[in-house]
């Protein structure tokens, strides 16, 4: 009797952050996706009134106006739900949406997607004038960007989430500051240069979506939709 049960794929052999050869391409991409996403939020603020790309403060939001009886929780669910449904497709997506892509030339259907949202988003506000919608199409891409970018074989690469890469990043900084003090050895830190360069990236990202709104509102977000694309 023939089995029908396929092999396993082989998993392709991996490199620590510590081990990669291309250390610069890392921060180089890591500034991209962490612009894109300051700057698609920083919009989004603008636009929408409320940031998309993160849920800690949103969840903290949804339960003040829960507790209020605002209906405006139902909203701010809305982006969590959708933020995390975009990182579950990341998931289920496989090697359509791994974060290894932009290092091996391959071209990334999950980043395409995340893009296609993001113009949709904007059609949703300028056109259908549902800024509802919107929020959550711009949920929706930053979920798929973050789950593709934390996909990444070395270490993730979070876009728009780098409170816990600041955390690991000053747990490393302190144990080679107690390294150089016992005159031992100290850890590696590209963890750190990485962390750094997206809060900065974040950073830049919020500062160039106010002027890119005013000279394009709701166009605006056509700027960071398209560098997702480019990125291969």
């Amino acid at each position: 009797m023939t089995e029908a049960i396929s092999k396993p794929r082989c998993p392709r052999p991996r490199q620590t952050l510590e081990q990669r050869k291309d250390f610069r391409k890392i921060l180089s991409v890591a500034w991209l996706y962490t612009v894109i996403a300051g700057m698609l939020n920083g919009i989004s603020v603008l636009e929408v009134g409320t940031a998309v790309g993160y849920t800690s403060g949103a969840a903290v939001n949804a339960g003040r106006f829960l507790a209020k009886g605002d209906v405006s929780s139902r909203k701010i669910l809305g982006i969590c739900a959708m933020f995390y449904l975009g990182g579950l497709l990341a998931g289920l997506g496989e090697d359509l949406c791994d974060g290894d892509h932009v290092f091996e030339g391959r071209a990334s259907p999950g980043m395409l997607l995340s893009s296609a949202l993001v113009v949709l988003g904007t059609y949703a506000k300028r056109q259908l004038k549902r800024p509802v919608l919107t929020m959550q199409l711009w949920a929706l891409s930053q979920g798929v960007m973050n789950g593709v970018s934390s996909r990444f074989s070395a270490c993730p690469i979070r876009g728009s989430l780098v409170a816990g890469g600041q955390t690991d990043s000053a747990l490393a900084l302190a144990s080679a500051l107690l390294a150089w003090r016992r005159g031992l050895a100290p850890p590696p830190l590209r963890k750190v240069a990485l962390n750094a360069v997206s809060c900065l990236g974040l950073l830049v990202g919020g500062l160039l979506s106010v002027p890119a709104h005013r000279r394009l509102d709701t166009r605006a977000a056509l700027v960071p939709a398209g560098a997702p694309a480019l990125s291969p």
